[in-house]
C-alpha cells in the first residue's frame, strides 16, 4: 500500500545491529514505523519491526552476514511494503566524520570513500562493514 505522503527513513547502525524508524512527512514528521535488525553477521539476524497499528508489527529472521546486507534487506522490505519511491529521504548517523563532515550531508559516494579513509581513526564506527551500509541507500534511492 502506497503512503499519502512521502516518507523518511533513518538508520542507526551499531556493532551487530541496525536501529530504524520511517517517518511520514507533512505539517509534521510522524513516526510510523520502527524496528531493527539485530544479531547482524550471525545464522540468528532478525529484522523486527513495531508500527502504529498493530497489524504492522513482526519479527523475521532474514540473512544478514554483514551491515551492507542487512541494509540492502531493509531498503527491499520497505520497497516491498510501500513502493519504491515513497522515500524522500534516509538519514544515517555517522558517529565521527572528520573534519570535513561534522555536520548533516548528502550522502555521496565521495564521502562514503572519505569515511573509508577515516576508518583508522575510529575503527570501532568507521569499519569497512559499517561505513558501506550506506551503499544500498544510494543505489535503491
Amino acid at each position: 500500500m502506497k503512503p499519502a505522503n512521502p516518507r523518511i527513513l533513518t538508520i542507526n547502525g551499531g556493532s551487530s545491529s541496525i536501529k530504524f524508524a520511517l517517518f511520514e512527512t507533512g505539517d509534521s514528521l510522524r513516526r510510523v514505523l520502527e524496528g531493527g535488525i539485530e544479531r547482524i553477521g550471525l545464522p540468528e539476524a532478525t529484522l523486527r519491526v513495531k508500527g502504529l497499528n498493530q497489524a504492522d508489527n513482526f519479527s523475521l529472521l532474514v540473512t544478514s552476514p554483514d551491515h551492507t546486507v542487512a541494509v540492502g534487506a531493509l531498503m527491499d522490505w520497505n520497497e516491498e511494503r510501500s513502493g519504491r519511491d515513497t522515500l524522500t529521504a534516509v538519514g544515517h548517523r555517522v558517529v565521527h566524520g572528520g573534519p570535513k563532515h561534522s555536520k548533516p550531508l548528502r550522502i555521496t559516494a565521495e564521502m562514503v570513500e572519505e569515511l573509508h579513509r577515516l576508518s583508522p581513526f575510529d575503527p570501532e564506527h568507521l569499519t569497512s562493514g559499517k561505513v558501506p551500509e550506506c551503499r544500498p541507500c544510494l543505489t535503491k534511492h
